[in-house]
Protein backbone atom coordinates (compact mmCIF):
# COMPACT_ATOMS: atom_id res chain seq x y z
CA UNK A 1 0.00 0.00 0.00
CA UNK A 2 1.57 3.35 -0.97
CA UNK A 3 1.99 5.96 1.68
CA UNK A 4 -0.68 8.66 1.37
CA UNK A 5 0.45 12.15 0.58
CA UNK A 6 -0.66 14.94 2.85
CA UNK A 7 -0.69 17.62 0.15
CA UNK A 8 -0.50 17.48 -3.60
CA UNK A 9 0.72 20.64 -5.33
CA UNK A 10 1.99 21.57 -8.75
CA UNK A 11 4.31 24.52 -9.02
CA UNK A 12 3.62 26.81 -11.98
CA UNK A 13 6.30 27.33 -14.57
CA UNK A 14 8.19 30.56 -14.24
CA UNK A 15 8.45 32.19 -17.62
CA UNK A 16 11.10 34.86 -17.83
CA UNK A 17 10.11 37.57 -20.25
CA UNK A 18 12.18 40.52 -21.26
CA UNK A 19 10.76 43.97 -20.87
CA UNK A 20 9.76 45.61 -24.14
CA UNK A 21 10.98 49.02 -22.92
CA UNK A 22 14.57 48.03 -22.14
CA UNK A 23 16.07 50.03 -25.01
CA UNK A 24 14.30 53.22 -23.91
CA UNK A 25 15.38 52.65 -20.31
CA UNK A 26 19.02 52.14 -21.32
CA UNK A 27 18.94 55.26 -23.50
CA UNK A 28 17.57 57.33 -20.63
CA UNK A 29 20.11 55.97 -18.12
CA UNK A 30 22.95 56.64 -20.57
CA UNK A 31 21.71 60.18 -21.03
CA UNK A 32 21.57 60.65 -17.28
CA UNK A 33 25.08 59.22 -16.96
CA UNK A 34 26.49 61.65 -19.49
CA UNK A 35 24.63 64.71 -18.22
CA UNK A 36 22.45 65.71 -15.28
CA UNK A 37 19.02 64.03 -14.89
CA UNK A 38 17.23 67.38 -15.21
CA UNK A 39 19.04 68.26 -18.45
CA UNK A 40 16.61 69.17 -21.30
CA UNK A 41 18.51 66.80 -23.62
CA UNK A 42 17.24 63.86 -21.57
CA UNK A 43 13.60 64.99 -21.71
CA UNK A 44 13.07 63.34 -25.10
CA UNK A 45 14.39 59.96 -23.93
CA UNK A 46 12.31 60.21 -20.74
CA UNK A 47 9.23 60.97 -22.84
CA UNK A 48 9.96 57.97 -25.09
CA UNK A 49 10.21 55.72 -22.02
CA UNK A 50 6.96 57.10 -20.59
CA UNK A 51 5.05 56.45 -23.83
CA UNK A 52 6.50 52.93 -24.06
CA UNK A 53 5.47 52.15 -20.49
CA UNK A 54 2.01 53.61 -21.08
CA UNK A 55 1.44 51.47 -24.18
CA UNK A 56 2.37 48.14 -22.57
CA UNK A 57 -0.23 45.41 -23.06
CA UNK A 58 -2.22 44.51 -19.98
CA UNK A 59 -1.30 41.18 -18.44
CA UNK A 60 -4.17 38.92 -17.61
CA UNK A 61 -3.63 36.63 -14.69
CA UNK A 62 -4.46 33.10 -15.76
CA UNK A 63 -5.10 30.84 -12.84
CA UNK A 64 -4.75 27.13 -13.18
CA UNK A 65 -7.28 24.85 -11.55
CA UNK A 66 -4.87 21.90 -11.24
CA UNK A 67 -4.14 22.53 -7.55
CA UNK A 68 -7.86 22.71 -6.79
CA UNK A 69 -8.46 19.36 -8.44
CA UNK A 70 -5.43 17.78 -6.77
CA UNK A 71 -6.68 18.91 -3.36
CA UNK A 72 -10.16 17.61 -4.11
CA UNK A 73 -8.93 14.24 -5.37
CA UNK A 74 -6.29 13.99 -2.65
CA UNK A 75 -9.04 13.32 -0.14
CA UNK A 76 -9.91 10.14 -2.01
CA UNK A 77 -6.37 8.74 -1.87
Amino acid sequence: MPQSLKYLRVRPRKIIQGSPCVTEMVAMLNCWGISAPDDPKCAETAKALATCMKNLPKKSKKTSSINYHLARLGKLL
